[in-house]
């Protein structure tokens, strides 16, 4: 069993209890501290809710590796990723789906070292007299 998998049957299996608990303190006129138990239950709920979520995204996601190790056409899943929205179907991370093995990161090292200008001139100056105290 899945870690996620694990949380997701403890959240609802304590939400159970907690509306059990507040139903018997209900009947035992308890109301204030039967509200207060009740109230927690629906956020344990959508906390099951989202680990199971997340199950099912892992298991998917190790059915869509299996199936590229064994080189078959394997669709990408739905959402690629977390940027599937404003991707405009590219490839666009290395946790991306559309494409195996991802694409490499763009460079970000537009400059030159031999851009016209004072650069290299000046470089070499500094270079060539080192103890001078004007350079």
């Amino acid at each position: 069993m899945n870690r996620d998998l694990a949380v997701a049957y403890a959240c609802c299996a304590i939400a159970v209890l907690e509306l059990a608990a507040a139903t018997w303190l209900a009947t035992a006129d308890h109301w204030w501290t039967a509200a207060f138990t009740a109230c927690t239950a629906p956020s344990l709920l959508l906390l099951g809710a989202l680990a199971r979520r997340a199950y099912r995204r892992a298991r998917a996601e190790a059915k869509h590796a299996e199936q590229l190790a064994f080189g078959e056409a394997a669709a990408p899943l739905v959402p690629c990723c977390p940027l599937w929205e404003h991707s405009d179907g590219q490839a666009h991370g290395l946790g991306c789906t559309r494409v195996f093995p991802p694409p490499p990161l763009p460079r970000r090292d537009t400059y030159g070292l031999d851009e016209p200008g004072p650069g290299p001139a000046a470089f070499d100056e500094i270079t060539r007299q080192p103890d001078d105290p004007t350079a």
